[in-house]
């Protein structure tokens, strides 16, 4: 019997929605605060090689919040990698104040086992996202130039409509996106944040997946709702020879 391809783990957390008052709480009694701590207990045990946060670590674009999240990734002591993108709750200063280094991956990906992960920057107005021309020629030059390499993309805002009130919240010019993985058949994955739900979709040969908030979640129909489900991460192995595994882990205690 042939060994099993190794497998490397990557962990993503998302809409962490942190105050500056950590007692602080929002939708269903939840503590923001207190329930990043529980899920990077979590994240601590699956022993990660990377962790990429996808925006809206703050709710209210205090210092403070970034301050706090900043303090309970120290204290969760995660052997791993960290890498920031900003989500629509964001403050781009406050990010660049703490998070500068984890924010590179913005200009050059992350390279692991024959797999490129890139970071998209789609914080653009209010609640709506745009990721600029600049950035999609970026990642298009960089996939051409590793065309054997897996790639997979990170952004906040959904590129896929959700057919739900989180529409009225949309990635303003995502069909340039969608149009740029039709053309790019190594992008294998696509993970964002923002909806605040385990959702997912198949373009052509991409599967694009959504994940659940550190904090609340939502409900997806017409009217917002909030989703009973506890807070999450999203779990994902990937092989070198580019094959893939995820699950949402779903942090209770």
């Amino acid at each position: 019997m042939l060994p099993a391809e190794p497998m490397t783990p990557v962990v993503q957390i998302s809409d962490c929605h942190l105050f500056a008052d950590p007692h602080r709480c929002g939708y269903g009694g939840i503590n923001p605060y207190r329930s990043l701590k529980k899920v990077l207990s979590c994240v601590r045990a699956l022993a990660p090689e990377q962790v990429l946060v996808t925006g809206d670590l703050s709710a209210d674009l205090s210092s403070a919040s970034y301050s706090h999240f900043r303090e309970l990734w120290q204290q969760a002591d995660i052997d791993a990698a960290l890498h920031v993108i900003p989500g629509n709750h964001d403050e781009p200063i406050h990010l660049q104040q703490y998070f500068a280094k984890e924010m590179q991956w913005l200009q050059t990906p992350l390279k692991m086992h024959n797999w490129q992960i890139h970071g998209l920057n789609s914080h653009y107005k209010g609640t709506l996202g745009w990721v600029d021309e600049n950035q999609l020629k970026q990642l298009r030059d960089s996939v051409m130039a590793s065309p054997q390499a897996h790639h997979l993309v990170a952004v906040h805002h959904h590129p896929m409509l959700c057919h739900s009130w989180m529409d009225k919240h949309q990635w303003c010019n995502r069909e340039a996106f969608l149009t740029l993985l039709q053309s790019l058949p190594q992008i294998r994955l696509v993970v964002h944040g923002h909806v605040h739900a385990d959702l997912h979709w198949q373009v052509e040969q991409t599967q694009i997946l959504a994940c659940p908030s550190t904090c609340w979640q939502w409900q997806h129909g017409p009217d917002f709702g909030v989703d009973e489900q506890p807070p999450g991460l999203r779990l994902m192995k990937l092989t070198a020879q580019g094959k893939w595994y995820t699950e949402v882990i779903r942090c209770n205690g």
